[in-house]
């Protein structure tokens, strides 16, 4: 049987998914940032545990409004050169004048040392021409292992903290995404997707889509039997 949706591949991130919880004074600020014209230089830095929401915010911005904003990933790029042939160009444009859209770097705690270099400059150039820039990284900026000078830079921006969501939060929003679809989801299939799975958001929302498209191709309501038959394909 093939299974209707692939789940290796991660999801397309949109912001009409995201749960705010408690990260309501974060994400008003990300949104006032990214949504300003450009006036004046202005740096928003975001941190918190993995599972957090970083990167599902800083990808569901440029997802939706990529007229907005820039999303660069620094992790990916750590082994190579691509990080740093990313950040050229942007940083080049900075120099002459700010771009229209907002410049979001994610995992700054693990961009390498040639990109680190290139994120410093863009500091100073953004402070010249007044861009926006929005870090994310899994520690505050006083314990990125960086440079003195970038993690000085980093420490005057405007810093949030960003607070996992709770299971009762992560539940509503599994029902709600349930809900959506047209999908009656039992509460132990929601306790299933909690206790026994990864606990990343988005990839359980995956897993929702995923069970009620093979519900709907079956003709089967969603059960616990099917969902594990889905988990195990």
């Amino acid at each position: 049987m093939q299974i209707p949706l692939n789940l290796v591949e991660p999801p397309r991130p949109h912001l009409a998914d995201g749960v705010i919880g408690r990260n309501a004074a974060a994400l008003s600020a990300l949104a006032a940032l990214i949504e300003q014209p450009s006036s004046g230089f202005a740096s928003l830095f975001l941190w918190g545990a993995p599972g957090c929401g970083k990167t599902f915010w800083l990808r569901a911005w440029a997802e939706d409004h990529p007229e907005s904003a820039i999303y660069l990933d620094l992790k990916a790029a750590k082994q190579s050169q691509q990080a740093a042939d990313s950040l050229s160009p942007i940083l080049s444009q900075f120099r002459l004048a700010p771009p229209q859209a907002c410049l979001l770097l994610d995992h700054l705690d693990e961009v390498h040392a040639e990109a680190a270099s290139q994120v410093f400059q863009l500091y100073n150039a953004a402070q010249e021409v007044g861009g926006r820039i929005v870090c994310a990284a899994s520690c505050a900026p006083l314990h990125l292992q960086l440079r003195d000078d970038l993690r000085t830079r980093l420490g005057q921006s405007l810093i949030f903290e960003l607070q996992e969501l709770s299971d009762q939060e992560k539940r509503a929003a599994l029902r709600e995404r349930a809900m959506r679809l047209g999908l009656p989801l039992a509460d132990e299939i929601i306790g299933y997707l909690l206790t026994r799975l990864p606990r990343d958001l988005g990839r359980l929302m995956q897993i929702v889509d995923g069970l009620n498209e093979l519900a709907l191709s079956r003709q089967r309501p969603a059960t616990l039997p099917l969902l594990k038959e889905l988990l195990g394909s």
